[in-house]
């Protein structure tokens, strides 16, 4: 028997209601962009400074220029690139270090959630569109300062 002959019996999994509401297409506007990058480098801050707490006993530092490392491969990763760190293979525990950091970062625009009100009693959760996410790590960049924290 040939794949066309073979009779389709798939059926919808999932009925559409009439009263349903509709899902927006487009993703929500974050209505107080700066207040949001302030809590998202709260949040970015916090992370990397536990990873810097968790050096000290590997006696790795991690300073200005390794997380300029981390922020440009998450960068490259929020473009689509595949955020390769660019770390040289002298000190396998700092670029261990550094590639544990760069792990738990790379996760963080889709652990913040963004809600839309799809309707009188539903909400709908988004993740950090990649565009906010790149604003919030040139912020990151140009303003953290690990010496001063």
């Amino acid at each position: 028997m040939a794949r066309e002959d073979i009779p389709k019996t798939v059926r919808p999994l999932f009925e559409i209601e009439p009263n349903a509401p509709v899902i927006p297409e487009d993703k929500p506007e974050i209505a107080n962009r700066p207040a949001e990058a302030k809590r998202v480098l709260k949040r970015i801050a916090a992370i990397i400074e536990d990873h810097r707490r968790a050096c000290v006993p590997l006696k790795v530092e991690l300073g200005i220029d390794e997380l300029r490392v981390v922020i440009n491969a998450l960068r490259d990763h929020a473009k689509g690139g595949s955020g390769a760190l660019k770390i040289d293979g002298s000190d396998e525990i700092k670029n261990y270090c550094l590639t544990r950091l760069f792990e738990e970062l790379v996760e963080e625009p889709s652990n913040i959630l963004y809600t839309t009100s799809t309707g009188p009693d539903t909400i709908r959760y988004d993740a950090m569109e990649s565009a906010f996410w790149l604003e919030c790590l040139d912020l990151l960049d140009a303003n953290y300062d690990p010496e001063e924290s």
